[in-house]
């Protein structure tokens, strides 16, 4: 499904598109955003963070590389009065025990550890055993644990696998198109309990469990 720019409000807000994509994220289990930088996947966190704050519960950021934008999330929509930001400065050791202590506090509606853009050299910065901690930590909870990074690392352990690549940027202008206005992302669902995934959503002839066009507004 294809969001059109020039009407797509911010991510997180269209009950007919991207808003769809969103709802799939399950509650007491481990889901992963998979994106390198500029492909569209910390703009969906950020949109999962502002659909969940529209509920008016807590939600926590877990900021691995202190990456995260509060003027970005604001403009998407996001309560910044019901978010934990937890900045780590780097110390994915750190990040790692904040997002455990954090998915082990009831009253959080969602829990979201933010890994930045890991070098080649770290693709596995913590072993197996840290993403399983994780997921028993939300098991049987009300809430939503997110972990983004540019590559897949949780495994069989992340119950939804969204994995999201930049397609191409969109630029406009009256003369020549020379001003940016928006990137447009592909996000696919590649792995997903069968209770997770909507019946408006196909599989794809590629075999994925669900498939969205995304145009992201700047």
């Amino acid at each position: 499904m294809v969001i059109p720019i020039e009407s797509s409000p911010p991510p997180g807000w269209d009950a007919g598109g991207i808003d769809l994509l969103l709802g799939q994220f399950p509650q007491g289990h481990l889901s992963e955003i998979v994106g390198p930088w500029s492909s569209g996947s910390s703009s969906l966190l950020v949109g999962l963070l502002a659909r969940a704050t529209a509920t008016g519960r807590l939600v926590a950021l877990v900021d691995t590389g202190d990456a995260f934008d509060p003027a970005s999330a604001v403009a998407a929509g996001a309560d910044l009065g019901t978010l934990l930001w937890v900045r780590c400065g780097g110390r994915l050791k750190a990040a790692f025990s904040a997002a455990d202590l954090l998915a082990r506090c009831p009253g959080l509606a969602m829990v979201a550890l933010d890994l930045g853009e890991l070098p080649p050299t770290r693709r596995h910065p913590a072993p197996p055993a840290a993403y399983l901690r994780l997921q028993r930590a939300v098991e049987g909870t009300a809430t939503v644990l997110v972990l983004r990074t540019p590559h897949r690392l949780a495994g069989s352990v992340a119950r939804l696998v969204v994995s999201v690549r930049g397609v191409n940027a969109c630029w406009v202008g009256r003369a020549r198109p020379t001003r940016l206005a928006g990137l447009r992302s592909q996000a696919q669902v590649l792995r997903s309990s069968a209770r997770a995934v909507s019946p408006r959503c196909c599989p794809s002839e590629g075999g994925s469990l669900g498939e969205w066009t995304i145009e992201w507004r700047l």
